[in-house]
């Protein structure tokens, strides 16, 4: 059985869907048929996962379906790794009618959104996220985009899809690094928003017990739910949806820096979770309970807790001042005003952000 959350914004509503199975049961034909219909396949995915995906688009009488695959990394997130796709849409004559389709992880429905909002000005778009990160947090809320010049994300645009899948069966195949990524964004969620889906997540993983099917649909399902609300009443961030970047300023910076190179998007929001609690208590928003929880919880999923030996300070605070989340010269923070309760901090007394990764 599967859950369903309705997305409302001012540029269109659309439903996620989260259940198993949904890819081979779900009918498309109100979306595809009799369209041109290009799917972008995250080189990751199993093409037993694409093979039911054709068999559904068959069957919902589809005029022409592509199916293209590309290598999904940080670096081919660029104006270079889009060209192959706008060049299959381009040689198969997709005209402003078309339909695309992303399936894969958070660098795919990124990128494909980001093409979807550009081609021909603007086609629709269908997202089926195959990982827990992609499924709780890029596929939903019209986010795309590519890196430049270094910074991540900070070329792209808000384009809402008309649909999005999230498909639990898509995650069996996951390595167990990659289902920990997409645990970042979950607890993530549970700390800006809900301290029962915190309690819930504490119960789970302190508790060592094993994640039924159940469990993590439903899991999924709270977790999207936050993001929905927040995305239907701040579409484009002008204001709380700010809050969904708790552990990003950390976390970006920590990504573009040499001493953490290898961490993963998730791996490097959980430290910052950890970070940007650590400033929530040196401001003394949280207690210092409160903090050990967050920390207990973060390294429990898997997530690290600490930085290397060999971590660079001047590095990370120049990855820090490229940060796209910088107003008016200010660079703003996501702080806790206590478990499942968040709001946005700017500047802070520089040395307390400095203490705040002394972990």
């Amino acid at each position: 059985m599967s859950k369903s959350i309705n997305v409302r914004t001012p540029s269109g509503d659309y439903e996620v869907l989260v259940g198993s199975k949904l890819i081979e049961d779900y009918n498309f034909k109100w979306l595809v048929q009799n369209r041109q219909v290009l799917v972008v396949k995250d080189s990751n995915v199993p093409n037993a996962i694409l093979e039911n995906l054709s068999i559904s688009l068959a069957n919902s009488e589809a005029k022409q379906v592509e199916v293209m695959e590309i290598e999904t990394n940080e670096k081919n997130k660029s104006f270079d790794g889009l060209i192959p796709i706008f060049e299959v849409l381009n040689s198969n004559k997709f005209n402003r009618d078309c339909l695309l389709i992303g399936l894969g992880g958070g660098i795919t429905t990124d990128m494909v959104g980001f093409v979807a909002a550009s081609y021909l000005r603007g086609v629709d778009l269908i997202q089926i996220p195959t990982t827990l990160l992609s499924q709780v947090d890029a596929a939903i809320g019209g986010k795309t985009g590519i890196n430049f010049s270094g910074s991540k994300n900070n070329i792209g645009a808000f384009y809402q899809p008309k649909l999005v899948l999230m498909d639990t069966d898509s995650l069996k195949s996951l390595s167990k690094l990659d289902f920990i990524d997409g645990l970042a964004e979950i607890i993530k969620h549970s700390l800006i928003a809900d301290k029962n889906l915190f309690t819930k997540l504490e119960n789970i993983f302190l508790n060592e017990k094993d994640l039924s099917d159940a469990d993590l649909t439903q899991i999924i399902y709270e977790s999207s739910l936050i993001k929905a609300f927040v995305v239907s009443n701040d579409e484009k961030e002008k204001g709380d949806r700010a809050l969904l970047n708790f552990g990003h300023t950390y976390g970006h910076a920590f990504e573009a820096i040499q001493s953490l190179e290898g961490f993963s998007h998730g791996q490097a929001v959980g430290l910052g979770m950890i970070c940007a609690s650590h400033l929530s208590l040196l401001l003394e928003k949280i207690s210092s309970e409160e903090f050990e929880k967050i920390k207990n919880l973060i390294k429990s999923a898997g997530l690290p807790h600490e930085l290397p030996d060999n971590f660079n300070v001047n590095d990370f605070s120049e990855a820090m001042s490229r940060d796209k989340k910088i107003l008016d010269k200010k660079l703003r923070f996501i702080t806790l005003r206590g478990i499942g309760s968040a709001e946005i901090t700017e500047d802070p007394p520089e040395d307390l952000v400095l203490k705040s990764i002394n972990l």
